[in-house]
């Protein structure tokens, strides 16, 4: 799935935590109820991390949501905004479609 570079460093950071917390995919999983394959697919974007989930990891991980917060909002500093598209037709001054 091609998610935007936010989610990028989102899903970066839970991998992170995971690691720093010493535990394993299937640790983690283990803590969380839930299959091994739950955390994989979460770390690799395959799905998506609601809130309630979100908790949920950072309780398994013992880091406080308010650290997750902090350290995310760091990891995004340096993240360019998504540039606008354009329209492929183009507009005369007046706003017409032109060929």
């Amino acid at each position: 799935m091609d998610y935007s570079p936010r989610y990028g460093r989102f899903r970066a950071l839970l991998r992170k935590i995971r690691k720093e917390a010493g535990l394993s995919q299937s640790a983690l999983a283990q803590k969380l109820g839930k299959p091994q394959t739950f955390v994989s697919k979460s770390e690799l974007g395959e799905r998506r991390v609601d809130y309630p989930e979100l908790l949920d990891f950072c309780a398994a991980c013992q880091i406080t949501i308010a650290e997750f917060d902090r350290r995310y909002h760091k990891a995004l500093i340096n993240i360019e905004p998504h540039p606008k598209r354009r329209s492929p037709r183009k507009m005369d001054s007046a706003g017409r479609v032109t060929d």
